[in-house]
């Protein structure tokens, strides 16, 4: 199997366990109760993970178009990779600030239960 292919490949697969995530927060949320706020706070977090997932597919992929047909190591050196790793940087602090939300909010709710 070529590269490119299981670039595709893997995006593909990508996407689909994004749907089925995205898929299984609402049924789960449906079959649990939760408030729309706190659905949304998992849809937001499920769809932050598959950017992350998707931006850590197209880095390991320049990455290895840099390190295996162009024979550098030096692959940190490049604008692309560079501009890769800082937004996914990005993401990965948005999610955790999104993850921080959600458990804030379900501690909250577990408090006003338990009162």
């Amino acid at each position: 199997m070529d590269k490119k292919r299981l670039y595709e490949n893997t995006e593909k697969i990508l996407n689909q366990a994004f749907e089925a995530a995205k898929h299984s927060v609402k049924v789960v949320s449906e079959k649990a109760g939760e408030a729309a706020h706190v659905t949304g706070l998992l849809i937001e977090k499920a769809t932050l993970e598959h950017r992350v997932a998707k931006r850590f597919a197209q880095l390991g992929n320049r990455i290895y178009e840099k390190s295996t047909r162009e024979g550098n190591a030096q692959f940190l050196e490049d604008p692309e990779v560079n501009d890769l790793v800082e937004r996914t940087k990005k993401l990965d602090a948005e999610l955790a600030q999104v993850e921080a939300t959600l458990e804030a909010e379900r501690k909250e709710r577990s408090a006003k239960r338990g009162s």
